[in-house]
């Protein structure tokens, strides 16, 4: 079995492949790649060939975002809490946030496969891009379908383009303040003490404080201070619904879901289609039924490449996601309902309407696979957000309700 695609690693702020395309797979690979914290890798078969899953941006732009943001990151970590992000830097990052969107609106494709395979410890940087992504493709169809709000309740249709470029900044930045946290904290597999998790709670505030003085717009700092509230209260610093920014509520949802469907020290990643299956389960009361429906055919639950058993017992390959029907992907048929393998053939689910995909697979050729790993009862706050969709048992049970991820 041979790479497909590379592994990434990061350090000082720098994207390196820990493994190149056509690298061999091997039982010793596989054991470093786990080790490393990649869970998955793209690989070159027969069965896969000509699918290739949509990246929402370039390869080059990422390395572009990564080291912007590597380098603003690093400042932060070195000189703590006596550092600011001075405007010359934000501005860079406006850049980066122009070029996103560009690149977004040429493609027109549904995000499907967000970030190419890294290990653990190029987290922190895509995770930021990852929302920003997310959050830009939300906004921009949502601000093109329904306009935006004024102070005096007028909607309108103009200035929609400095309205992303803020939000994006936001986006890019909703996390900064977590570098002021000591990383046994944030790295830690245990559940947090009240004490830590106040700590944590406090980063949407800290990471204002962390941006020099006049260079954040309004519309970029909601994003950073309000992407842990929740329409329905449950959400924190404030803990306010009623008044929440539509830039906090969209920095929230991209954040959830790439939280979710991420590696942590603290949380087995689950599977995309769980993470946007959390999202929906959330409209109406942590997030608002129009912005969910956006998000609803803007992110692929099944991206394309990945291993799914259907409803009639029969697996395959998602081959292709369209934007129209974006959860009713073509798939490639490579086994039979008894696990057999067969030529493989092409099958539209939009036509077939009594089969319907009922999970994805880590392997294609065992009869089952085990479920994912169990999500933990402590660690980081997001646990708060799957216990509400029932996704911990009893989690919320054992801790006070809050609502977040990431």
């Amino acid at each position: 079995m041979r790479l497909g695609r590379p592994v990434y690693s990061c350090s000082s702020g720098m994207r390196l492949p820990l493994l190149q395309p056509d690298a061999l797979v091997t039982d010793q690979v596989r054991r470093g790649l786990e080790r490393a914290g990649v869970f998955a890798v793209y690989v070159e078969d027969g069965l896969s060939e000509g699918i290739v899953p949509t990246e929402a941006i370039s390869a080059e732009l990422r390395d572009r975002a990564v080291r912007e943001l590597g380098s603003t990151f690093s400042s932060i970590a070195t000189a703590g809490r006596s550092t600011r992000i001075p405007g010359e830097q934000i501005d860079r990052l406006g850049g980066i946030v122009q070029a996103v969107l560009r690149e977004l609106r040429q493609s027109g494709q549904v995000v499907s496969a967000l970030m190419d395979l890294q290990a653990f410890d190029a987290h922190t940087l895509d995770h930021s891009l990852n929302v920003c992504v997310i959050g830009l493709m939300i906004a921009d169809e949502s601000l093109r379908r329904h306009g935006w709000v004024d102070g005096r309740g007028n909607v309108r249709r103009d200035g929609i383009e400095d309205r992303l470029e803020k939000l994006g900044l936001g986006l890019l930045l909703h996390d900064v303040g977590k570098l002021l946290i000591p990383a046994e904290i944030l790295q830690k597999p245990g559940r947090l003490t009240d004490d830590e998790m106040e700590l944590v709670r406090e980063h949407p505030r800290s990471g204002l404080d962390l941006i020099e003085e006049g260079a954040f717009s309004s519309l970029s700092k909601v994003a950073v201070i309000g992407h842990h509230e929740r329409i329905d209260g449950r959400g924190y610093p404030f803990g306010r619904g009623d008044d929440l920014h539509p830039h906090a509520q969209i920095a929230g949802m991209a954040d959830v879901y790439d939280a979710v469907s991420s590696m942590r020290v603290y949380q087995a990643r689950r599977p995309t289609h769980e993470a946007w299956e959390l999202v929906m389960s959330l409209a109406g009361t942590a997030f608002p039924i129009d912005l969910v429906t956006v998000f609803k055919h803007a992110v692929a639950p099944y991206p394309e490449g990945v291993a799914v058993r259907l409803s009639d017992g029969r697996r395959g390959l998602v081959s292709r996601v369209s934007r129209e029907h974006i959860s009713r992907p073509r798939v490639r048929i490579t086994h039979d309902p008894g696990g057999g393998s067969v030529t493989p053939y092409e099958i539209e689910l939009l036509a077939e309407r009594d089969v319907t995909i009922l999970d994805t697979l880590q392997d294609l050729e065992g009869f089952d696979d085990a479920a994912p790993p169990p999500l933990p009862p402590g660690g980081s706050d997001e646990r708060h957000e799957q216990a509400l969709a029932g996704m911990l048992d009893g989690a919320a049970d054992r801790d006070p309700v809050g609502a977040a991820a990431s």
